[in-house]
């Protein structure tokens, strides 16, 4: 009855929130996944999610209608696709355990327009005729750029990541943002050569969510 009654009051907020939001969105995952959620009360109930790393929010399919998992402070973890996520902030962050230690991902996901299709599919940066998606019988506000791109729009995007991450400093007993090398330097001040020199090596990218996580897991 409990898990019931928390579960309501989530489907409460979601209801509100989903219908008025109009923002793109990007799926983390490629579709929606069995997955469950536990409550801070040690319940537990089975559904359906989907993260959207554009706009940092759960979503669930109720029906036929998109549903924002809500009073997320009734939430401990869930668990899509043998993945982990626990609500941080405004969002969820996604928990990752690496060899050395834990590492939260607060996702962040962008559509790049990097230029318009050309003669023969080169990539230009110059004008060139755009295909309408309502050519195709698209409607373009259910579209994310990048899928307009997939479904023969001619403007060419690139998805981006703009992740940032979070160590746990025992000694602040605090979650420490990281976005850029130099935040790891900063957290590190001792070792920043080191720290310099490896990403130099490895040829460490921070907008690379697996390369991010090497350098992550060596600090």
């Amino acid at each position: 009855m409990r898990t019931t009654i928390l579960v309501f009051l989530c489907l409460m907020g979601c209801q509100q929130v989903a219908f008025a939001q109009q923002f793109k969105r990007i799926m983390l995952f490629e579709q929606f996944t069995a997955s469950e959620i536990l409550f801070r009360n040690r319940s537990v109930t089975k559904v359906s999610l989907n993260y959207d790393a554009a706009n940092g929010t759960m979503l669930f399919m109720q029906g036929e209608d998109l549903m924002e998992l809500t009073n997320t402070q009734l939430v401990d973890t869930a668990y899509v696709g043998g993945r982990k996520f626990v609500p941080f902030g405004k969002g969820f962050c996604e928990v990752v355990h690496t060899e050395q230690g834990t590492i939260l991902i607060d996702w962040l996901l962008k559509d790049v327009n990097i230029g318009s299709k050309g003669a023969l599919g080169a990539v230009t940066q110059g004008s060139v005729h755009n295909l309408q998606m309502n050519d195709f019988g698209l409607d373009t506000n259910k579209y994310t750029a990048y899928r307009q791109q997939e479904l023969g729009s001619t403007d060419v995007y690139r998805r981006r990541n703009d992740n940032t991450y979070y160590l746990y400093n025992p000694q602040k007993k605090r979650q420490e943002r990281v976005k850029t090398i130099k935040h790891l330097t900063r957290l590190y001040p001792s070792h920043k050569a080191t720290i310099e020199n490896y990403a130099r090596e490895q040829k460490i990218d921070m907008k690379d969510t697996q390369s991010a996580l090497h350098l992550l897991n060596f600090c």
